[in-house]
């Protein structure tokens, strides 16, 4: 067998010459075919990453959101209860000084009705004593 130079040049320019149309036109387009899958794959896990961190950072405002409308929630019922407290006393005050100057004006009308009876039987103290004895005579 033997090595013919023309053949084997012939047959090297081919199969560059193959390479050549294979490199454009099958090598070239699937590696960018696999490039801009490889693209779709990252800019998908980054889509991905980046709704995760916005999920979570939406879940992190809505918990402080609750936290600070339960805490709103907690000074406003805190200041109703104060509020209302401080009503009773007022009303409580209120009720006692009503309950103190009821005190007093029933003293006084007791005083004066004491005072009244007492000249009514200092007056008819004597009248009293007479009957009461004429009574007591009587009954032996």
């Amino acid at each position: 067998m033997t090595i013919q130079i023309s053949v084997l040049i012939w047959t090297i320019i081919c199969f560059l010459l193959l390479m050549l149309v294979l490199h454009f036109l099958l090598f070239q387009p699937v590696l960018k075919l696999l490039d801009q899958r490889r693209e779709r794959v990252r800019s998908a896990a980054s889509k991905k990453a980046e709704y995760e961190r916005l999920s979570a950072e939406y879940e992190s405002m809505q918990r402080e959101k609750e936290a600070a409308l339960a805490k709103e929630q907690s000074r406003r019922m805190k200041a109703e209860i104060e509020k209302i407290r401080s009503e009773g006393k007022i009303k409580l005050e209120a009720a006692n000084d009503e309950r103190l100057r009821r005190v007093d004006q029933y003293r006084v009308n007791a005083e004066a009705e004491c005072a009244e009876l007492l000249g009514v039987l200092s007056e008819h103290g004597e009248e009293l004593a007479v009957s009461f004895a004429e009574s007591l005579l009587r009954e032996q």
